[in-house]
């Protein structure tokens, strides 16, 4: 691993800006946002993430009248499955710039000439920008344990899913409450995080929440204030454990990340993948449950058919992952000049696939706008397709189908007391900010 792959060239002394040099970029970012959607450009809309449908802005992005178009906010984009699948495919098109080795932070010095809104914040700190040999690497060493759990050979891994469910009350908030905690509980048994240290990893968790969002779409200065805190708590936390595992071999993730490397690069290995799970495979993995859950309330007869033959939560889960991904964008950018559905896209370039439009594109999903858990299998959706959300599809496909089987299993009279609140800011997760169900005794149902 060399220091142009890794996301250690910048230490947070040497990339900390001043509040007030924080808050102009975070501020000048939202306003080009605000700029280049007053014209109706989707994907501007898309990124400025306020009252706006989502699912109407992806449409529009489909149907451009060119697969691949060119935003007013630079970048490159598809809502087509077809192109969407081809270009996070491509090699060509990586997480970070090619000519820029180290942080992946751009200063707006010029930006009424060249707004660089890819990496509005970077979190290099927390491997979100790693190289494509990077990613690949650590997938084959972290695959071990993570097959594990996909096939069920983790002792007791959907017991804390059933404990959750059971000590619900009658009303409860379903990703504060149920969700994220499964997610948490599901990270902390996977890392092997010491029970003394899971509270500290659940507060870590929380404020990381935004990170994916936080890429594309500036956050409030206090939010990104608190994510980049918990980046350095969780590379503390983990750093750790990862010397633990090195003087004390284990079969969790870190130890069989390090198995696979007893190097010194295995440690630097190790610590990526610490900080991806959760970074990313938490809330990629809380979305997942509470999504699905969604789904399946908003389609009664799909709920009552789940009651009745609950082999069919991978089914619910694999449909929600397409009807509703927990990642809605993926940001690439281009390493050389290519041509990309007959559109030539200059090297440095932005290319974003709308995931979620393209995962209802009617050119390779009968009925796309509809949630059946019956679906034939066919064509895949896009939701696996990014390097982060491959890393950890198998991980959260587990345990949100045990997370949504043990609620409906429990509480099969699950109803929402209230409307879905949503984050602002979050074109990218379309995170939860609260959404209250109100339960019942299993014998009633």
């Amino acid at each position: 691993m060399t220091r142009t792959e890794t996301d250690e060239t910048a230490t947070p002394d040497e990339d900390r800006q001043t509040d007030s040099e924080l808050g102009r970029h975070l501020l000048t970012a939202r306003g080009f946002h605000w700029i280049y959607g007053t014209s109706g450009d989707p994907y501007a809309l898309t990124l400025r993430a306020e009252s706006d449908d989502p699912v109407e802005l992806g449409r529009r992005v489909r149907e451009s009248a060119t697969p691949l178009w060119r935003s007013a906010a630079g970048a490159f984009v598809t809502g087509r499955h077809a192109v969407g699948a081809a270009a996070l495919a491509d090699p060509r098109l990586s997480l970070r710039h090619a000519d820029l080795p180290g942080s992946q932070r751009h200063v707006f010095s010029d930006a009424w000439s060249n707004p660089l809104l890819c990496h509005v914040t970077a979190l290099d700190r927390a491997f979100l920008h790693a190289a494509g040999a990077d990613h690949d690497r650590w997938r084959r060493a972290a695959a071990p344990a993570l097959d594990a759990v996909a096939e069920g050979r983790r002792a007791g891994a959907e017991q804390p899913h059933a404990k959750r469910a059971d000590g619900l009350g009658a009303s409860f908030d379903l990703m504060a409450d149920y969700s994220r905690p499964a997610a948490i509980d599901a990270a902390a048994a996977l890392l092997g995080v010491p029970e003394a240290e899971q509270s500290r990893l659940a507060r870590t968790c929380a404020d990381l929440g935004v990170a994916l969002d936080a890429v594309l779409c500036p956050q409030p200065l206090v939010v990104t204030r608190r994510l980049t805190e918990a980046v350095e708590d969780l590379r503390d936390l983990l750093g750790g454990l990862v010397a633990a595992r090195r003087a004390e071999p284990g079969d969790d993730l870190l130890g069989t990340v390090l198995a696979a490397d007893p190097s010194g690069s295995g440690a630097r290995d190790a610590l990526a993948v610490g900080v991806l799970t959760a970074a990313v495979g938490v809330e990629f993995t809380a979305g997942l449950i509470n999504n699905t859950v969604q789904a399946l309330l908003a389609h009664p007869v799909q709920w009552a058919l789940l009651g009745e033959n609950p082999d069919l939560t991978p089914a619910a889960v694999e449909e929600a992952l397409r009807y509703a991904p927990p990642v809605r964008l993926e940001s690439r950018i281009a390493a050389e000049d290519l041509t990309l559905a007959g559109q030539d896209v200059p090297a440095g370039s932005q290319v974003v696939v709308h995931v979620g439009a393209a995962n209802r594109d009617p050119e390779v999903f009968l009925a796309p706008d509809h949630f059946d858990i019956t679906r034939a299998p066919g064509r895949d959706g896009l939701s696996l397709s990014g390097p982060h959300t491959a890393l950890f599809g198998a991980f959260a496909r587990f345990h949100a189908g045990s997370a949504v089987r043990a609620l409906r299993e429990r509480h099969p009279r699950l109803a929402p007391a209230e409307g879905v609140r949503r984050r602002m800011r979050s074109p990218v997760l379309g995170g939860v900010l609260r959404w209250t169900l109100t339960t019942s005794p299993a014998t009633s149902a």
